[in-house]
């Protein structure tokens, strides 16, 4: 918006000016950054330092060593690179301080854009009043003084890591675990000086639940720490670390396929092994365990109404049919795998997000009003960009018109029908998998 304001000007459009919206941003915590910033339960008088960021140890933000496992192109924004800002040719991937330092100069080149942001403020409650055609929001601040106020537009832009995901069953089993369990988020709860000088992994043996990103970085972070051992478990094997060919100084083992089934005694873990053909065996003297089970998106304080992913189970479920005229009459393309599979036929039901319902182009569609703004591809800070400029700010404004209800709903069936397709793009494969199971089954058989 600063930017869009800044161009403005320098055309000297009043009346685009004039119709740029008022904005108010609610934020809970006392500075920006968000989930970039790495450290929690700190003084949060001084806004302007990564240092005091008011969070609770409920915080999700990331820990303090970690590097991007995404490269630094894929997140370059369009009118200020890397290199504008360091100087100075930078490696494909950073560290997480530095592209935090990157977004912050960037977001601030035009001038303050935190003037308008409500900082220490929670939101309670997000509903829409019928009757006065206005959104409802309901925060609370610091000090516990709750207010209402009413605005015409709503965007959730809260993330997608809102909430630190554990599996309560493995909770559960741990009850009697003599070590330190965490999420992966709290890594930086473990890391610190104990009572003989050393750091909390040296010397110790670390479980990792889960084998994708996180679990990644983290094992080789444990490494460069001094863990003596590091394990991964995982049900599946489908993460990015189950496919590390070698670690360093051999220190990581990977304990696939399996589930802990209880936690022995002391520090001893269990595992249930869910193939038989290679047991598990029992790990000792495991003194830490990270949870690298990912996040789910904070939305309860949203009315379920406004949500486009729903909470409740009773909704409708799309068959071939409700996908258009020609639906039923739909054939796979040929692709890599005809000669294997040829024409797999959809189920009767198909596993769609219920987003292809509710949600198109980040507009929720029964109330248009009601935006979302969340990544869903492998280069988050750029697909964010992109989202407020084209999508939030260019429907705000009018530049770009919202089509009716049913134009949005024809064409995300339009668009469901056309993602069954297998393509080359790694995505796309996926939304194929995931609205055609079927074929996913019979990849799974034959492959």
């Amino acid at each position: 918006l600063a930017t869009k304001r800044k161009q403005l000007e320098q055309a000297g459009d009043i009346d685009a000016l004039m119709n740029l919206p008022i904005v108010t941003v609610f934020e809970k915590s006392a500075s920006p950054g968000g989930v970039w910033r790495s450290d929690r339960n700190r003084d949060n008088n001084e806004s302007d330092s990564e240092e005091h960021t008011g969070d609770t140890d409920e915080s999700t933000n990331m820990y303090e060593g970690l590097w991007t496992n995404g490269h630094k192109e894929g997140m370059e924004f369009f009118d200020y690179t890397f290199e504008d800002h360091f100087k100075t040719p930078q490696p494909v991937y950073l560290p997480r301080q530095q592209i935090l330092e990157y977004m912050m100069a960037r977001v601030t080149k035009h001038g303050d854009i935190f003037k308008d942001v409500l900082f220490n403020t929670a939101v309670e409650f997000v509903t829409f009043d019928d009757d006065l055609e206005q959104f409802v929001i309901i925060s609370r601040d610091r000090e516990g003084v709750t207010s209402t106020q009413y605005f015409n537009k709503c965007i959730w832009a809260s993330g997608t890591e809102g909430i630190r995901k554990m599996s309560e069953d493995v909770v559960e089993t741990l009850g009697e675990y003599n070590g330190q369990v965490v999420h992966s988020s709290a890594m930086d709860t473990l890391i610190g000086s104990s009572s003989d000088g050393k750091n909390a992994i040296e010397g110790k043996r670390i479980l990792l639940i889960g084998d994708s990103y996180s679990a990644e970085d983290l094992a080789l972070q444990c490494i460069k720490l001094g863990a003596e051992k590091v394990y991964f478990t995982s049900r599946r094997l489908k993460g990015i670390a189950s496919y590390v060919g070698s670690w360093p100084d051999d220190k990581v083992e990977m304990l696939g396929f399996a589930e802990i089934k209880d936690d022995g005694t002391g520090k001893t873990i269990v595992f249930d092994t869910l193939n038989e053909e290679n047991p598990v065996p029992d790990v000792e003297e495991v003194s830490i365990i990270i949870f690298c089970t990912g996040y789910d998106a904070s939305m309860d304080f949203v009315d379920d109404k406004l949500q486009p992913w729903k909470k409740y189970e009773d909704i409708a479920t799309w068959r071939m049919e409700d996908l258009g005229e020609n639906a039923t009459e739909w054939r796979m393309k040929d692709n890599a795998l005809t000669s294997t599979l040829s024409h797999t036929e959809p189920p009767k039901e198909l596993n769609y997000h219920q987003k292809f319902v509710d949600e198109y182009r980040m507009l929720l569609i029964p109330n248009p009003n009601m935006m979302y703004m969340y990544h869903t591809s492998l280069n988050p800070v750029l697909e964010l960009d992109v989202m407020a400029w084209l999508v939030c700010l260019a429907y705000i404004t009018g530049e770009r018109p919202i089509p009716s209800k049913e134009e949005m709903l024809e064409t995300n069936k339009r668009e469901g029908l056309e993602s069954m397709q297998l393509t080359k793009h790694m995505q796309m494969r996926w939304v194929t998998f995931q609205f055609n199971t079927q074929f996913l089954t019979r990849i799974r058989t034959n492959l």
